[in-house]
């Protein structure tokens, strides 16, 4: 799949005028956002942000994309698309029209993401058109954890007027609030993504008075044109070359009952000014809800290009044209109807991992280092309750579903800082948390925590930032039900970058059982402040629900533990400055245990640095990665200790370069000169390779007592012993043990 471009930009345009064209759209999609959030009654979209104004040209192409969900804008390209297709003839498409979608196989993600697409007409002749969308918690149908089919997945409409010749339609209205277990809820997300679509069609207009409709179409043709140039020049400033990445998650097996561990696979070439991801290696549709449709694919394959490769590109369809985008047919990926994907965003958003991993790599070769950084969406991982509540609160309202505590992880560390602690998401560059008293107002839930999570990023010289953790308790449901699922010992969605690790160990996911002293502790003023002192003081134990349909009871006054994702490391982590290590200890976002195991840092009883036990501990770690193996042989690949030859370099790494050029090219430790073998061949091949076991670096089991299923790889220079990467390995789902993440062009 190729981007194209359906108008071509004029030859001349008066600057000035284009400059304000481009800026009043901007402000005119902000504001039609704005008012969607004000309307709304979703908690996601008021305080979230899950929701997005956009402008296409009158063949479907994004001529403007403003602040929101990124992955609505992208997908609803293909949507007025086929919106013309099947229904330009019958029943037409007429001024005053709004059609309303939400099938996750024409475009979005899954059921919940409902665009409504509105022509713009001038003079009665078609001239663009406007899009608004949001996410919705309730299409009806079954509750999150339990689809096994699209059919399950509440109503799926492929294209309603709910407006008509600007007369809006209640039988339509009616139909579809009807069908959800809050009509008034839903309602109100239909009525707000109307009000959006007309302050933005308002403004439009204001554009066509101001500039006329020939200037206006010109410059919306300009700035696709525009977008495109400028992503073929950012491409053009890479090397040459394939980028690989692997990034894991997990998900119910609904005959078995298990999780099962999945891999998304990206495979990034670069050549020219031109890019190809290819997905192939994916794992295979699965028998859950958390397939990716390939339109929803391709959105969140425009997420990462937007955030991490073209962020200072105007965001249209024009930037995606110089992307070529493989995905096999059949994959979770890319599931054949009728799959059920309400968990569509969950592996979208390993997709955004995936890709980024090889971006920011591709960055790093051609020096844009202001652009790198590791995982943004963390999980060392995943299981037990979910975040999407059924039932009833206090007052007997239903509960809006989700608690988006997720909008708020740890960014990824970068090449000179610390990953931001519960600085956002990739998908929302306006995201949003709900805020507590609010949360507590509208779900049964009173909080008793929600902080910065310990050791909740990957450790690196520069650490990924830290998610959440938060401890609340179940008040005033007495139906309170939440999605769930087995324990699944691997990280999600976590890379580091040039040995930084990927993820963080902190945080416990489970429903708690109190004691029989709970309720009169709480009378007395007490409570605990985290899970931890809840587990370790025996106020509440881990309670274990018998494995059912995907979703469980939560019982009045137990407890929900959870943590959001953590951002990954960025270089070893032995290089952190030693006193760094000690006041992440004292801010209570790293453990005393990691700064001991991973960090090699040693505080005294007081909490100071015991500076000649940290030269030690250090010491001792760099004798333990020199203990790992090698899996090139001399034989056949050459001495690995041999120093690579002098000539030009080429800094593709933190650590390493390559030096010289055709068959003579090496590749080089930049610190003690160790040959890692020729630039033809993997360097991991070359390099001491040893696993750490997620038990030992987190210090405890899982919540349930299984094994760990995936090990930390660390692959160190044989000469000086530093981190070069560190990745995730799941040996059960086989594929390459050393993955080739970097091969640069020479």
């Amino acid at each position: 799949m190729t981007g194209t471009t359906e108008t071509t930009a004029p030859t001349r345009i008066d600057p000035v005028d284009y400059e304000i064209f481009a800026h009043r759209l901007w402000a005119i999609g902000e504001e039609g956002r704005i008012v969607l959030q004000r309307v709304t009654a979703s908690p996601i979209v008021a305080q979230g942000g899950e929701c997005m104004c956009s402008f296409y040209d009158v063949g479907g192409t994004m001529i403007l994309a403003c602040s929101g969900h990124l992955r609505f804008a992208s997908a609803t390209s293909d949507a007025i698309r086929r919106m013309i297709e099947w229904f330009d003839d019958d029943p037409g498409i007429h001024e005053g029209d709004e059609f309303i979608i939400n099938d996750p196989y024409v475009a979005g993600s899954h059921t919940y993401d409902v665009m409504q697409i509105a022509p713009i007409f001038h003079v009665g002749r078609r001239v663009g058109w406007i899009a608004s969308s949001s996410h919705t918690s309730d299409t009806g149908g079954v509750l999150r954890g339990a689809a096994t089919e699209i059919f399950h997945e509440g109503i799926r409409i492929l294209g309603l007027k709910i407006v008509e010749g600007g007369i809006f339609r209640q039988d339509v209205f009616k139909t579809i609030v009807e069908q959800c277990r809050d009509p008034h809820y839903v309602g109100m997300d239909i009525k707000s993504r109307t009000a959006a679509n007309v302050v933005c069609a308002r403004g439009y207009a204001s554009l066509i008075e101001q500039f006329g409709i020939d200037f206006v179409q010109a410059a919306g043709a300009k700035l696709i044109a525009d977008a495109e140039a400028m992503a073929r020049r950012k491409l053009a400033s890479i090397p040459n070359g394939t980028w690989r990445s692997r990034i894991y998650g997990s998900a119910r097996n609904h005959a078995t009952r298990a999780s099962d561990p999945y891999q998304v696979i990206c495979t990034a070439t670069k050549r020219g000014d031109e890019l190809e991801l290819d997905f192939a290696g994916s794992s295979d549709q699965l028998t859950s809800d958390q397939n990716s449709t390939l339109p929803s694919t391709t959105a969140h394959v425009a997420i990462a290009l937007t955030n991490q490769l073209f962020w200072d590109v105007p965001w249209s369809d024009g930037r995606l044209a110089p992307v070529r985008i493989i995905v096999p047919e059949g994959s979770a990926l890319n599931c054949r109807f009728p799959a059920a994907c309400g968990r569509s965003p969950r592996i979208g958003q390993y997709v955004v991992e995936a890709v980024r991993e090889c971006l920011t790599k591709m960055l790093f070769a051609a020096g844009h280092d202001d652009d790198i950084n590791a995982s943004w969406g963390a999980f060392w991982y995943l299981g037990g309750p979910g975040f999407f509540y059924g039932g009833h609160n206090r007052r007997g309202l239903p509960n809006p579903q989700g608690l988006y505590d997720i909008h708020g992880g740890g960014l990824g560390a970068a090449p000179t800082r610390d990953g931001v602690p519960t600085g956002g998401q990739m998908n929302i560059p306006s995201g949003g948390i709900s805020d507590v008293e609010r949360v507590e107002l509208q779900y049964p839930f009173l909080y008793f925590s929600r902080n910065h999570a310990v050791d909740g990023g990957g450790a690196g010289r520069w650490n990924g930032g830290t998610g959440s953790a938060r401890l609340l308790m179940v008040h005033g449901s007495q139906d309170l039900s939440v999605d769930y699922a087995p324990y699944a010992g691997l990280p999600h969605g976590a890379f580091g970058l040039f040995g930084g690790y990927p993820v963080g160990t902190g945080g416990l996911r489970a429903i708690l059982e109190p004691a029989a002293g709970f309720r009169q502790m709480l009378a007395d003023g007490s409570y605990p402040a985290d899970a931890t002192e809840a587990t370790a003081d025996e106020i509440a134990r881990v309670s274990l629900p018998p494995e059912g349909s995907g979703r469980v009871p939560v019982p009045e006054g137990h407890l929900l533990s959870d943590f959001t994702q953590g951002g990954g490391g960025y270089g070893d982590p032995l290089d952190r400055e030693a006193e760094a290590v000690v006041r992440d200890v004292r801010r209570h976002v790293v453990s005393r245990r990691s700064a001991d195991v991973i960090y090699g840092v040693v505080l005294d009883e007081q909490g100071s640095l015991d500076a000649a036990a940290t030269d030690a501990r250090r010491v001792t770690i760099r004798a333990e990665r020199r203990t790992g193996v090698r899996s090139a042989m001399s034989a056949t690949a050459g001495s690995p200790t041999d120093a690579a030859p002098d000539g030009p370099l080429l800094r593709f790494h933190e650590t390493l370069e390559i030096v010289g050029t055709g068959a003579n090219a090496a590749v080089r430790c930049r610190r003690c000169g160790e040959g890692l073998g020729p630039a033809t061949d993997n360097y991991k091949r070359y390099a001491l390779r040893r696993d750490r076991p997620l038990d030992e670096l987190a210090g405890r089991a899982m919540p349930d007592g299984s094994a760990y299923r995936a090990v930390l790889r660390e692959y160190a220079c044989p000469g000086c012993a530093t981190l070069l990467q560190v990745d995730v390995w799941c040996a059960s789902l086989g594929g390459e043990e050393d993955l080739w993440d970097i091969r640069i062009d020479r």
